[in-house]
């Protein structure tokens, strides 16, 4: 796989990461809201499937989109064969992982909090979820994914040899860079690469 060159590969790449951050908020709320009545008395019946549906609609849902993050997580693991871009040698490099830490305090945390009980309320949530998650591929904030962090990721701003970025280039790998490191790359955006140091 080399570059994604497309406008709207990218966008769709970019909702996928944000999607896969929000792994742990749907586990979270699946475990609030799930409702499954248990009694040990002699005369204790089964509600029935329909009830218990019923009930759990909410955290059936939760459980059905957290599953749906971790399968695109897992195929997040890119194979690179195949890769035909250049490596590029990193000039100085600098840690980033506390951006999975923010991403978690500043929205995963609060939005728990949201009583779950009320339409209306799962009504915000849904409608926040899409604010946010449209600011995060607008602002390219999507790669503060704590569902990587749980995964093994690292995150690292990069200065690399041959180009110039003014910011530098964000890093998305396994791998412990450093100094002097040579990489390969795929591009998801223009400052924003998966990375994977080449072995000497």
């Amino acid at each position: 796989m080399g570059n994604i060159s497309s406008g709207p590969e990218k966008k769709s790449l970019k909702v996928r990461f944000y999607f896969m951050s929000l792994w742990l908020l749907f586990v979270l709320i699946f475990l609030l809201t799930v409702d499954v009545p248990v009694s040990f008395s002699s005369d204790a019946k089964f509600i029935g499937f329909a009830e218990l549906f019923r009930r759990n609609v909410l955290s059936m849902i939760s459980l059905g989109c957290a599953i749906i993050s971790l399968i695109l997580a897992k195929s997040f693991q890119y194979r690179w064969a195949g890769v035909k871009n250049p490596p590029y040698k990193i000039k100085s490099i600098k840690n980033e992982n506390y951006e999975y830490l923010t991403f978690l305090t500043t929205y995963i945390i609060p939005l728990i909090c949201i009583d779950l009980t009320k339409v209306r309320y799962v009504l915000v949530l849904t409608v926040l979820l899409l604010i946010i998650g449209f600011i995060f591929v607008r602002m390219e904030l999507y790669y503060g994914n704590p569902t990587l962090a749980l995964m093994g990721y690292r995150l690292y701003r990069a200065e690399i040899e041959g180009i110039n970025p003014p910011d530098g280039i964000i890093l998305i790998t396994k791998d412990r860079l450093s100094v002097n490191a040579s990489i390969k790359w795929i591009e998801i955006d223009e400052f924003v690469w998966i990375a994977k140091e080449i072995n000497k």
